[in-house]
């Protein structure tokens, strides 16, 4: 796990792809930061110059910074896994003296060793422009804290998962393709669920559909706390000096004061660290009965084939019928899915009998 030949390997296997999540990390967050107050000074002067009231306003949203370097991190876990399955450099790997448990930990940590360098090095950085900046006057630094810890707790949460799919498939395409599908799918979810109950419900229960936000949310709110993803929703650091800014919530509370940053429940951080308390062993478990023999293939166990057809014909099915017939026409509905499933289903069948392969000499 420690040895000094595995994280060589580890680097030089990735390390275009670290070093493009180093300056993307810095660029979208530190140095953006800095454009923001530099930007903020010229205002000021500009207001001061035509004699114009100034109103201080700066804007960090997480989703950004996750979008952008989840992507990295999972193409990362593709790389250090998905790509030795397609070339087969993972049988020269495996026939070294190492144990599988140990190649596997060593891609771990060595992401999350990155990850933890890329976070602490940018909370710094934004700590000493806060200071040393226009930011300065006008911020708080307190809900900085919780961004950057956030973060680390999902990026962290995304790598593993990205890492344990890898486990499960056989080439890196669909690796980053169930990767992907995961995070997405419990925002996706509600509002498949909420769909097909509005169209079997409307007329049976009330002449309206039942197809709502509301109801959306309610489903919502019971799927994200699984979901990693679910402490990035509504996550933003909002400093606005405008009057005309303030607002009351629902609860009849009126916000008037420059700090309007909202920053979503701690208990949300179960669903990331709960994923990764489960899907690291879980992963460790299955890299080190990987069976070799599937390398290339779309999935490395057939019954999974199975699962990821029905699932795929079932979801991306209850999709089509809602963009066929809406919440209000169950005949479109039903046409919409039968017609989607047929095609996913024909694509699928020829997809998962498809085997990536190149052979490194």
């Amino acid at each position: 796990m420690f040895q000094k030949a595995l994280w060589v390997h580890t680097y030089k296997q990735s390390k275009y792809i670290v070093w493009l999540f180093w300056l993307v990390s810095f660029y979208v967050l530190s140095y953006k930061y800095y454009l923001a107050a530099a930007e903020q000074l010229k205002y000021f002067h500009e207001h001061n110059e035509w004699k114009y009231i100034y109103r201080y306003n700066y804007h960090l949203s997480l989703p950004d910074a996750i979008i952008v370097q989840g992507g990295l991190l999972i193409i990362l876990a593709c790389i250090l896994i998905g790509w030795e399955r397609q070339n087969h450099s993972s049988d020269i790997l495996w026939s070294m003296p190492f144990k599988r448990k140990h190649l596997f930990m060593t891609k771990w940590l060595f992401g999350m060793c990155n990850i933890v360098a890329i976070v602490i090095l940018n909370w710094g950085l934004f700590a000493i422009m806060k200071k040393t900046t226009f930011h300065n006057k006008y911020q708080i630094f307190s809900p900085f804290h919780t961004y950057f810890l956030y973060m680390f707790i999902i990026l962290i949460a995304i790598y593993t998962l990205a890492l344990c799919i890898g486990t499960i498939a056989g080439n890196m395409i669909s690796q980053g393709f169930f990767s992907v599908a995961i995070l997405g799918f419990p925002f996706i979810l509600p509002t498949l669920i909420a769909g097909a109950i509005s169209i079997h419900t409307v007329g049976l229960i009330s002449n309206h559909p039942v197809y709502t936000e509301e109801h959306v949310d309610r489903y919502g709110s019971v799927i994200e706390k699984v979901s990693i993803l679910a402490p990035v929703r509504g996550f933003n650091i909002n400093f606005n000096y405008d009057p005309q800014r303030a607002y009351t919530d629902q609860q009849g509370v009126r916000h008037n004061e420059p700090n309007f940053t909202y920053i979503p429940s701690a208990t949300k951080l179960i669903g990331p660290i709960a994923n990764i308390l489960i899907l690291l062993p879980l992963g460790i478990y299955l890299y080190t009965r990987s069976p070799n023999e599937q390398n290339g293939n779309f999935l490395l166990y057939p019954k999974l084939k199975t699962l990821c057809m029905i699932c795929c014909v079932i979801f991306i099915g209850m999709f089509g019928g809602m963009a066929a017939g809406g919440s209000h026409s169950i005949v479109n509905y039903y046409i919409g899915f039968i017609g989607t499933s047929t095609i996913v289903y024909l694509l699928l069948s020829r997809l998962l009998k498809f085997r990536f392969s190149w052979r490194v000499k």
